[in-house]
Formats: C-alpha cells, sequence, structure tokens
C-alpha cells in the first residue's frame, strides 16, 4: 500500500498537469490572436510604409479575416425553461440516506436532489452561492443501475462522482471543454481553406486533447481509489465491470424498444423489458449492429477513461475482467413498481396507455400501422402487397411521395432510410390487413402470424430489395387471405 509520501508526487503531479490544462486554454488564444495580427500587421505595413498593398498583403489580409470569421463568438444554445423535478423523499428516503451519507462522510453538507437519468451512469454537480459554498446539490442516477447493481456496488458509483466533486476536477472540465469547443470550431472553419491555416490548429488541437485526456484518465483512477476505499475494492470491481457490460444493451434496448414505446404514447414494463431483451438470442439486424458497434471501442490516448482492464487492475491488482452477475437495488426505490412510476413520472406525456411486452404488437403497433395508412395511396386495400416487387426495384424515387412536411436536411441516405422505414410498416399493414397478427419480443424483429405461416415485413423488404420476391409469391399470400385461417 502507498504511503502517503509515496501519493503526494502523484497527487502534485496532477494538479501541475490540470494546470497546463488550464495554461492550454489561455495559450490557444494567445497563438490564434498573435496569429490574427501578425497577418493584418502585413498588409497595414505596405499601406503605411510603401503608400500601397501589394499582393503578398492581399492574401495575408484575407488569411487574417478568414481566421477572425474562425474565431468569432458563437451564441450559446439557450435552456429549457423545463426542469424535471426530483425524486421524491417520502418515495426514495432509502435512496437519499445513502448518497447523504456518503456526502456526510467526505465532508460535502447541502440539501440533495436525485434525478433518474436514462443511461448507465451517474453525475453530482453543485449550486454554489455568490461565496463559493454548496448550497445544494444535484445527483442524476442512471436507472439501469438501480436495476443491475447491488447497494453497495451503487454506493460505490455514487462515491465515485462524490470523488470527483470533491477534487475539484469538474471545476477543470468547463475550461477542458470550452478549449475542445474553440479549436474545433476553428479547424472546422478553416478546414479546406486555400492558407492552411487549420493545420496548425489541428496539431494544437491533437496535443491539447491528448494531454486533458491523460489528466481525465488520472482523475478517474483517484475516483475509483475513493469508491474502492469507501465500499471495498470487490463492490468497486464489480460495479465498474456491470455498467460496462450493460451499457451497449441499455442504450440500445431505450433506443430501438422503450424509447420508441414511449413515443407511441404507450407505458410499458421497463425492467422486464430489459431482462428479456438481454436473453441470449439473435438480435435483429439493427439492435445487434448498434450493440457490436458499442462494444468494439478500443481506449486511444484520446479517450478521457482508462479501459475497463486498467481500472479493474488499478482497484484489484492482478486482478481481469469478468462478467459477475446481475443483482438490482431497486428497494432503495421502494420497489420495481414504484421505480418505474418515478422514471414515467417525469415525462410531460399525459394518459400513457399502459401495456404489456405480450400486448403491445398486437394492440399498438397493428392499430396505429393501420391508421398511419387508412385513407392514403398505401392503404392496403388500394395499393396491394404484390405492389412491393415493383416499389423496391427503386424506393428511391418514392421520397417525393413519402417526404415528411416542411424542408428536410436529411442526406440521400437518410432519406433512403425514411422511405424503406415506410415500406417495411406498409408491409406489416398489408398482412394485417390480411389477417396476419403481430408478434414483438424485446430485440427481436416484428413476425407476423396466420395459420402456420410465419412472415417479418424486414425479411420480404429485404427479399424485394434483392429482386428475391416475386408477385406470384405475393399473390399466393393475398390469395389465401380470401381463405378460412
Amino acid at each position: 500500500m502507498k504511503t502517503d509520501h509515496q501519493r503526494k508526487p502523484q497527487k502534485t503531479n496532477l494538479t501541475r498537469r490540470a494546470g497546463l490544462v488550464v495554461a492550454l486554454w489561455v495559450g490557444f488564444w494567445v497563438l490564434a490572436l498573435g496569429l490574427l495580427i501578425a497577418l493584418a500587421w502585413v498588409p497595414i505595413t505596405q499601406i503605411n510604409h510603401r503608400s500601397s498593398l501589394q499582393f503578398s498583403g492581399v492574401i495575408a489580409g484575407i488569411a487574417a479575416l478568414t481566421l477572425a470569421y474562425s474565431l468569432r463568438p458563437r451564441s450559446k444554445e439557450k435552456k429549457s425553461g423545463n426542469t424535471v423535478k426530483p425524486l421524491s423523499r417520502q418515495t426514495a428516503e432509502p435512496l437519499y440516506a445513502l448518497v447523504e451519507r456518503i456526502a456526510k462522510e467526505l465532508k460535502v453538507e447541502a440539501p440533495v436532489n436525485i434525478h433518474l437519468i436514462g443511461v448507465a451512469s451517474a453525475f453530482i454537480s453543485g449550486k454554489k452561492n455568490w461565496r463559493g459554498k454548496v448550497k445544494e446539490l444535484e445527483v442524476g442516477l442512471g436507472l439501469p443501475l438501480l436495476g443491475t447493481l447491488s447497494e453497495a456496488e451503487l454506493g460505490s458509483v455514487i462515491a465515485h462522482e462524490f470523488g470527483h466533486f470533491v477534487a475539484g476536477d469538474l471545476s477543470l472540465g468547463p475550461w477542458v471543454y470550452r478549449t475542445r469547443t474553440s479549436i474545433a470550431y476553428t479547424v472546422t472553419d478553416l478546414d479546406d481553406s486555400m492558407f492552411f491555416l487549420d493545420v496548425l490548429f489541428r496539431f494544437y488541437g491533437k496535443w491539447f486533447l491528448k494531454l486533458s485526456a491523460a489528466v481525465s484518465r488520472e482523475q478517474e483512477f483517484a475516483a475509483d481509489a475513493l469508491a474502492a476505499k469507501k465500499f471495498g475494492p470487490v463492490a468497486t470491481r464489480s460495479a465498474l465491470e456491470k455498467v460496462h457490460l450493460i451499457s451497449p444493451m441499455w442504450s440500445s434496448y431505450l433506443d430501438y424498444e422503450l424509447g420508441p414505446a414511449l413515443n407511441r404514447g404507450v407505458r410499458m414494463p421497463i425492467f422486464e423489458g430489459f431482462r428479456r431483451f438481454c436473453k441470449p438470442g439473435v438480435k435483429r439486424a439493427d439492435i445487434q449492429t448498434a450493440i457490436n458497434y458499442a462494444e468494439s471501442h478500443t481506449t486511444t490516448e484520446f479517450d478521457t477513461h482508462p479501459s475497463l482492464e486498467e481500472r479493474v487492475a488499478a482497484v484489484v491488482p492482478g486482478a481481469k475482467p469478468s462478467f459477475p452477475p446481475l443483482s438490482q437495488c431497486l428497494h432503495l426505490l421502494g420497489g420495481e413498481a414504484e421505480t418505474e412510476n418515478a422514471w414515467y413520472a417525469m415525462f410531460e406525456k399525459e394518459n400513457l396507455q399502459h401495456c404489456d411486452w405480450d400486448r403491445y404488437a398486437t394492440e399498438v403497433l397493428q392499430e396505429q400501422n393501420k391508421q398511419r395508412f387508412a385513407g392514403s395511396w398505401m392503404d392496403p386495400q388500394a395499393l396491394p402487397l404484390n405492389e412491393l416487387v415493383k416499389m423496391a426495384t427503386d424506393p428511391n424515387s418514392l421520397w417525393d411521395r413519402l417526404r415528411p412536411e416542411g424542408v428536410s436536411f436529411l442526406s440521400p441516405l437518410g432519406k433512403r432510410l425514411y422511405v424503406l422505414e415506410i415500406m417495411e410498416s406498409w408491409i406489416a399493414a398489408c398482412l394485417t390487413h390480411y389477417g396476419y397478427k403481430a408478434s414483438l419480443l424485446p430485440g427481436q424483429a416484428l413476425t407476423m402470424t396466420r395459420a402456420d405461416t410465419r412472415l417479418m415485413p424486414s425479411e420480404l423488404l429485404q427479399a424485394a430489395l434483392q429482386s428475391k420476391l416475386t408477385v406470384a409469391y405475393l399473390n399466393g399470400l393475398q390469395k389465401e387471405a380470401t381463405q378460412p385461417a
């Protein structure tokens, strides 16, 4: 174990490097303004001393104007006036007690407001008065953390965030963000300019990102160490492994299943759906692609977080990541039902339709799909399914007939995906018209069933796009619809 004397150089080094990050923010503006003055000085000197503006002066003047434009102040995005209410202390007293106990042990004394957030992470921010004293703590806890971590593991995550807070890491964040944003805006505006001014700022930006990322990684190690001190290395290691494990799965579940259901005005069982989503089995293509992309990330020198392997080894020397069984600490919010009630209470949508995952496809998707096409030129009664073969030969040509109202900024690929989504929904509507019943399990593709025939609209669409679908086959499906199932 390291002694206080051994820790001091590391802390001093971190402080020095953090100070250098702030200095680099200043350095960016010194570099930019110095270069601007130097470029502007050329035409000014020529006019004052030679009474004429030469070609080199014109070029330097244009370059100065280009650089000045790239450095212009950007208007900040207006913050929404809508604020999400914190969790009720009455329904979440054990959770408040856990957070406040950690805060008290770290000598952070301020009223606490806890919010549920949709991602598998957590945050802590403080509202300060004019004297710099923290007058209120805002704590955000990811909904999936409550459903997959034990109480000790959740406590470790909270202690980790408090580690950043008490160390002052959050104060450094705005400086890092401003510098990254300023460099990114400047490089974007100067990109491909005839003066090659972006090269200098690209070099400076990489240097800054590398240095600031190294500082951030050291801060993560320090916060992990504090979490392990408060809740033990076993709980801290397990929390790190579980968050790394569930984050890609939860993000995909939220984006492709739970979120779309909420947008349709439906309230679904959250944790039951996630458990079913995580069961082994074939995921539909778009979901599996999203999961693979999230899991394929490899740590580089520009990452702000160390790799899972590095963090686990720092908490438990010599250990390698494993996959511990999931648990839950929903009792801190009164149980699974109360936690889901608290989550749905955050949304302004009123009168959400209660449903479950077994009835969702038939009672929601099929009904809304029928209404979507009823009375339009794509109404299955007016446009039979056998037209799919013709439509699939050039789906891009359908854009003008299907485009949304108003101005569209979709790319050609975005337009094609938009059209294909409507075509797939139309196929499902046609099959519904032919007497097929829909079923949809979390993570899997929509399946339509009639008697012994099972079809997937997504597979029919892909077969049509690949010219593997015939009009005769589709006519057969339509003909079967006239016969008793």
